[in-house]
């Protein structure tokens, strides 16, 4: 039977979240607007991930988690995205902390299936967390309105995550601040370049769009721009990158 990623990693976080890695941190302040600051952004906003690994790369980045916030913030990033899972990606809750440090927007990029990882998310500072609709589609978990509007209730902005025409349908749907349209499919890992310039076309456009994964170059920044895109989330081009600052200099267009 193929490899399902996806549902591994659904499996991971129980493991993670029966372990205690999310337990509560000291604070319960959580960052500003991700939403505030796509809109007010001068430049088409950027999304400068943390990603030290993936499950199909056990080390992507050549760089630490306080390097590459360094880079990102001298590179002009609008807000940051931090992968906080441990096992497959090297992630950290502790680079949340670092990356609000800044006061920038911080999105907590991770598989959130439980109250126990918003309450994480919030105390250390993240401004919003990510939702993958096709792990509530599969049945996978459960409640995701539940989650979005507990989000809510901790000060977080929720990122509602397709990877499809079907589960974008169903994302328009929820009360979610953010869509976020992913090329790369989390089941198998393959990335499907031109995707989200399809999907757009069918995005009801009431609230910011952010496209994620296969973005390398500023002129397809500047295609998902004008299909209609607010935003882009870019990890493994500017982490993987020798010099992340002037990888994302590169990526800059105007609005």
């Amino acid at each position: 039977m193929p490899r399902d990623v996806l549902r591994e990693l659904i499996a991971n976080t129980r493991t993670l979240l029966s372990a205690g890695y999310y337990e509560d941190a000291d604070s319960d302040t959580p960052g500003p607007s991700l939403v505030r600051a796509l809109r007010r952004h001068p430049l088409f906003p950027i999304i400068a991930e943390v990603k030290l690994a993936s499950p199909s790369h056990a080390t992507l980045s050549p760089h630490g988690p306080s390097e590459l916030i360094d880079a990102y913030v001298r590179g002009g990033a609008a807000a940051f995205s931090v992968l906080t899972e441990p096992n497959y990606f090297r992630g950290s809750l502790d680079n949340l902390v670092l990356a609000s440090g800044t006061g920038l927007p911080v999105l907590m990029k991770d598989f959130v299936i439980d109250e126990m990882q918003l309450r994480a998310a919030a105390g250390r500072g993240a401004s919003s967390i990510l939702l993958i609709q096709g792990v509530f589609s599969r049945g996978l978990a459960h409640g995701r309105d539940e989650l979005i509007e507990l989000a809510r209730s901790y000060g977080l902005e929720t990122v509602l995550e397709a990877g499809d025409l079907a589960e974008l349908e169903e994302a328009q749907k929820s009360e979610a601040d953010i869509m976020g349209i992913n090329q790369r499919d989390l089941a198998t890992m393959n990335v499907h370049a031109g995707l989200a310039e399809r999907l757009l076309e069918y995005y009801d456009g009431d609230r910011p769009a952010v496209v994620m994964s296969a973005i390398e170059n500023p002129a397809q920044v500047r295609r998902l721009r004008d299909r209609g895109a607010s935003a882009v989330l870019i990890g493994s081009s500017l982490s993987s990158a020798v010099d992340p600052k002037a990888a994302l200099d590169a990526l800059a267009v105007s609005r």
